[in-house]
């Protein structure tokens, strides 16, 4: 691609790319949160959210849930519940408190365990809601070391919380230190729980972007392709999640400069996101929008 059409690109994906290229959230924790646990190694997991709230951003990265068969401190596991809630539901005052009271709670009753790196890390959540990411920062550190202390270094918690910090750097663009660590949460999901699972995907998703953001194209695209083989495998092709990831291939092609290739993948994302979510839809219409882009910047280098 000659210059002109480089800059002309690069105006294009100003406004649209950060928001395409967005981190998939860290797993949503439940109550009674043991069963689950060993369900999510068991099975593919199922989207319980709809797909534009899926496709949040690294602010949204929901706390690691708790992970033991039964739990050995029921008062900080309920304390770290209240808090996650109110974190959850953006109550921030209300969430400082019951934040502080969870930490104050799991250091006398189940120090340095799980539990007390789940009260630590629902904090540094909610320190990103108050924009406050250096303390976020600080927080997520200090609670993937207690988790890995406490579970070992190959444990879900532990790849839930690399994908946490991660998702931070993302948000702040400090993409190759998010890299390895989507890589490691990578390893550790893919040893647990196989392949071809879901919360694999979902690490796939989020590497392949912040390769294809420094501009590591051709990993990023192999990286893209082995997400959107195991989502449309577990979802159907017709899923607002495999248009997710269309839209996330679309964006690394356009910046490499393969505008066809990138209408491609657009018009497949734009048709599936119409489908299932409705054209007036925001994600519908971010799609639609990017193929309008794309396909104008292509038809403009015809001739030149």
């Amino acid at each position: 691609m000659r210059l002109p059409h480089l800059v002309a690109l690069t105006a294009l994906l100003v406004p649209f790319g950060s928001a395409t290229l967005a981190a998939e959230p860290a797993a949503k924790p439940k109550a009674g949160t043991a069963q689950k646990s060993q369900a999510k190694a068991g099975a593919a997991q199922k989207p319980q959210a709809k797909a534009g709230k899926a496709a949040a951003g690294a602010a949204a990265a929901y706390s690691v849930a708790s992970v033991a068969a039964v739990s050995t401190a029921p008062a900080a596991e309920a304390q770290n519940q209240r808090c996650l809630e109110a974190v959850d539901s953006q109550r921030l005052a209300e969430a400082e408190t019951l934040c502080q009271q969870a930490i104050a709670e799991a250091s006398k009753s189940a120090a340095n365990t799980k539990h007390h790196a789940t009260a630590i890390s629902n904090l540094a959540t909610l320190r990103v809601q108050q924009n406050r990411p250096a303390e976020a920062e600080a927080g997520y550190r200090q609670a993937l070391g207690m988790y890995e202390a406490a579970l070992g270094p190959n444990h879900l918690a532990v790849a839930t919380s690399l994908s946490q910090l991660a998702g931070l750097y993302y948000q702040q663009d400090r993409y190759a230190e998010a890299e390895p660590l989507y890589r490691r949460a990578l390893e550790v999901d893919e040893r647990a729980l196989g392949a071809d699972h879901l919360e694999v995907a979902k690490d796939l998703y989020n590497l392949a972007n912040v390769l294809a953001l420094q501009g590591k194209h051709a990993e990023a695209h192999g990286t893209h392709l082995r997400c959107l083989s195991i989502r449309e495998k577990s979802l159907g092709a017709s899923d607002p999640v495999v248009a997710r990831s269309l839209a996330g291939m679309g964006t690394n092609l356009a910046m490499e400069g393969k505008l066809g290739e990138a209408e491609q993948a657009f018009e497949r994302a734009t048709l599936i996101t119409e489908g299932a979510l409705g054209k007036d839809h925001p994600e519908a219409q971010y799609c639609r929008n990017w193929l309008s882009k794309v396909k104008g910047q292509r038809l403009s280098t015809i001739g030149q």
